[in-house]
């Protein structure tokens, strides 16, 4: 079953970027590797800047991403190429030139700024990359970081105010246009071109508080902070399920046409007819489809072969 697995991680891993060849994977201190398309390693380990990287699309050969410290109470955004992996200063480096006129960025970055605020949420269509700053703005720029347009913080028409019920929980492009959602249920859809609202609606027979909004094409999947997950197909709803706990990460699988789901200590595969679900010892973060099978990481380090594989007679 598990046979040539990739060389397990050597940090605790926290994200994982794809891009055309391969994807970048990143550790909760700030840590950096590159993957081939197998997801072993093409780089060895960095740590560009001491800090987690918060938020991070790849376009156009480059990482830009953003960084946070919330300790330190400082953030800052930067492109970085492809396979790139230096390391940059240490966070003692950082601390001592707080209040001075010395910043210092992530290593290996073509462009860098500081920001004044907490990231929220990135995504790109490959041309534009949109990201929200919290009580700042929304944002549009440009590959080299020229500013396309900048919006006020988007506000919404919640009957009721609650606690984080408008915090943006996830940005996506689709259609030309830009998707943010909030923790509370509702979706906004604005212009690519200049950021304008175009809409605002709910997200019918989703339940709420939501953590997590992973889309592919018309398909959405919608996850609460207890755990229930709701699939919408063209903002229908196709399947809802509870799990045992928050979900880590989700991917659509064309070789079923439905979702695969990181849960809490277990491993779920969300078809239109059918799910399937089973206990994991360890803590599942990340799954990336390979062939008629996946890959697991999970929060060791270590991957392990997905044992639920479907080929092009089994899709739904």
């Amino acid at each position: 079953m598990n046979e040539m697995l990739p060389t397990n991680i050597a940090f605790l891993p926290d994200k994982i970027i794809h891009h055309e060849s391969g994807a970048l994977v990143t550790g909760m201190d700030g840590e950096f590797l590159w993957l081939d398309e197998h997801m072993n390693p093409v780089s060895t380990e960095a740590r560009p800047h001491p800090m987690r990287m918060s938020q991070g699309v790849i376009v156009d050969g480059h990482l830009v991403a953003t960084w946070l410290d919330r300790e330190l109470m400082l953030a800052c955004m930067g492109s970085i190429p492809v396979n790139l992996a230096e390391n940059g200063h240490q966070r003692d480096e950082l601390r001592a030139a707080i209040g001075t006129r010395t910043t210092y960025y992530p290593a290996g970055t073509t462009w860098a700024h500081a920001l004044d605020a907490e990231p929220m949420a990135m995504a790109t269509d490959g041309e534009v990359v949109v990201f929200e700053l919290y009580h700042r703005g929304l944002y549009g720029i440009g590959l080299n970081a020229d500013e396309h347009w900048r919006m006020p913080t988007p506000e919404w028409s919640y009957p009721k105010r609650r606690p984080r019920n408008e915090e943006t929980i996830s940005l996506h492009i689709h259609n030309a246009e830009c998707w943010i959602t909030s923790r509370g249920g509702r979706v906004q859809r604005r212009s690519l071109s200049d950021g304008q609202l175009i809409e605002e609606h709910l997200l019918e027979q989703v339940e709420t508080p939501l953590e997590h909004h992973f889309k592919h094409g018309e398909h959405d999947l919608l996850c609460s902070t207890s755990g229930t997950v709701t699939w919408l197909s063209s903002m229908k709803l196709i399947k809802q399920v509870q799990l045992s706990g928050p979900v880590q990460g989700a991917v659509w699988d064309e070789q079923f046409h439905g979702w695969r789901i990181a849960g809490w200590r277990e491993e779920i595969v969300l078809a239109n007819k059918h799910h399937d679900r089973r206990a994991t010892q360890e803590l599942p973060v990340h799954i990336v489809p390979l062939g008629c099978g996946a890959l697991i990481l999970y929060n060791d380090g270590s991957w392990e072969n997905s044992p639920f594989e479907f080929g092009p007679e089994r899709e739904e």
